[in-house]
């Protein structure tokens, strides 16, 4: 079922189905919080999701640095040259090299220019001069959507080689070198990333257009992005800018008329944020309800066609096709770029033990967070047979709201829960369950089993 089913099923049971946004989205909060805690509590075989993930290893950069300046000078920096798809791999490095005066600095590379100029996350505070840079990059970014590590395997050693789970407790008391460089035997849970949001929306300003731009009124959220280039899986499809997105600014509306529409020019922030910025919209008369990217139409000037992400140093206009019919045709529809609203802008990741000694690709099988469903063609996770369920949860919190101790609450809580035992039952295999002996970190050495799992009969 879709979102504007199950809100007709709601609807017909209630005998109450006002058209008011403010109850609909009310609603709709409810039925995602329900499908939300349904799908995190258990790891069902639907909700998982299997990546190939980039994974660089340590290299080399000689950086030329100045004391009081973020910005470091060199040669043959990887950057990309595509301005509808900017930034680099190396955007969130962590860099490591000692001065002319042998004290020891540690850095991360805010953001790329070209590929002789990138910014340090604050001002170098050491020796001016030439340095050799140690750049690591050992935190493996995790999809948006990814809750728990079911797996990760190795495919570049043959047959794909399951690797450990290890925690980091386990990898100080094995006495395991950190820095180690090799072929994968582990993988360790790490601290992840969170993406500060802009606290309003700037840059938008209402401009004059040619008549036939329709009477509409156009929400606008604003978010910072890091390191666009610089993902281990990308949030978006291959042809677009991807990166760590923050979550949503607060919200600027703007009512227009048949000869307005908007312009969009990032303000000039300083290199050693390494902020690029993008900006979402919603319009409720084209039936916009979920945001999308605001992406250039105007290639006079200079300008690019779709290009929607600008770096720190701002001085770029974009200029959408904001018009009403355009907003309405399946042409636009088909391709917009729906903000992913799976993830609050936090990202896990992993670390691997040892670090691959080259740059690879690694599986990785994870639990996933749903996609919040947001217009009413959008579909549920749960399938189709049971996403009922998600009604009764949020017809069980309606009744609560009305009544704290209402007998409807809890007719709805007893058809929610018969559904749900009954997916168990469909949908949950039997967790694999192995004999293992002895600690997996005896003998400081990983040891797989060339016999498969040994289960009981």
């Amino acid at each position: 079922m879709n979102l504007g089913s199950l809100l007709d099923f709601m609807g017909t049971l209630l005998d109450y189905d006002p058209s008011n946004s403010t109850y609909r989205a009310q609603v709709v909060t409810l039925l995602n919080d329900a499908q939300v805690r349904c799908l995190t509590d258990r790891h069902w075989s639907f909700a998982t999701r299997d990546r190939t993930v980039q994974v660089w290893t340590d290299t080399t950069l000689t950086l030329t640095v100045t004391n009081g300046s973020a910005t470091a000078t060199g040669t043959g920096f990887p950057v990309s040259s595509d301005l509808v798809k900017p930034g680099s791999e190396l955007a969130r490095a962590v860099v490591t090299f000692s001065d002319s005066a042998g004290n020891a600095h540690t850095h991360r590379v805010a953001w790329v220019e070209n590929a002789t100029t990138l910014y340090l996350d604050r001002l170098y505070t050491g020796a001016s001069g030439a340095v050799s840079a140690l750049v690591k990059r050992r935190d493996v970014a995790l999809p948006s959507d990814a809750m728990n590590v079911l797996n990760v395997s190795d495919p570049s050693v043959g047959i794909p080689a399951k690797a450990l789970m290890l925690s980091k407790w386990e990898r100080e008391d094995a006495n395991l070198d950190a820095d180690l460089l090799g072929t994968i035997e582990a993988y360790l849970p790490s601290e992840g990333l969170m993406v500060r949001a802009p606290q309003t929306v700037r840059g938008v300003t209402v401009q004059s257009a040619s008549a036939g731009q329709g009477l509409r009124n156009v929400d606008v959220y604003m978010v910072n992005v890091k390191a666009p280039a610089g993902q281990n899986y990308p949030a978006y499809r291959s042809d677009v800018s991807s990166g760590f997105e923050s979550a949503f600014s607060k919200v600027s509306s703007f009512s227009l008329s048949d000869t307005q529409t908007l312009h969009f020019t990032p303000e000039t922030i300083p290199n050693f944020t390494g902020l690029y910025r993008r900006y979402y919209f919603t319009c409720a008369e084209a039936g916009i309800i979920a945001p999308v990217r605001v992406r250039n139409a105007d290639a006079e000037g200079g300008a690019v066609v779709d290009r929607d992400t600008i770096n720190p140093k701002g001085g770029i206009t974009l200029k959408p096709d904001l018009a009403l019919g355009t907003l309405q045709g399946q042409a636009f529809n088909s391709i917009s770029i729906r903000y992913r609203f799976n993830q609050s802008s936090a990202y896990r990741s992993i670390q691997l033990y040892p670090h691959p000694a080259e740059n690879q690709k690694i599986d990785v099988r994870t639990a996933i967070n749903p996609q919040r469903m947001q217009e009413d063609q959008d579909a549920t996770l749960i399938p189709a047979s049971y996403s009922k369920m998600l009604a009764y949860s949020a017809l069980e919190k309606l009744a609560l709201k009305v009544d704290g101790a209402s007998a409807l609450a809890v007719a709805y809580a007893r058809e929610r829960d018969v559904m749900y035992r009954g997916m168990e039952a469909r949908f949950l295999a039997q967790v694999p369950r192995r004999i293992i002996k002895g600690n997996p970190t005896a003998g400081y050495r990983f040891v797989r089993n060339p016999f498969g799992k040994l289960t009981f009969s």
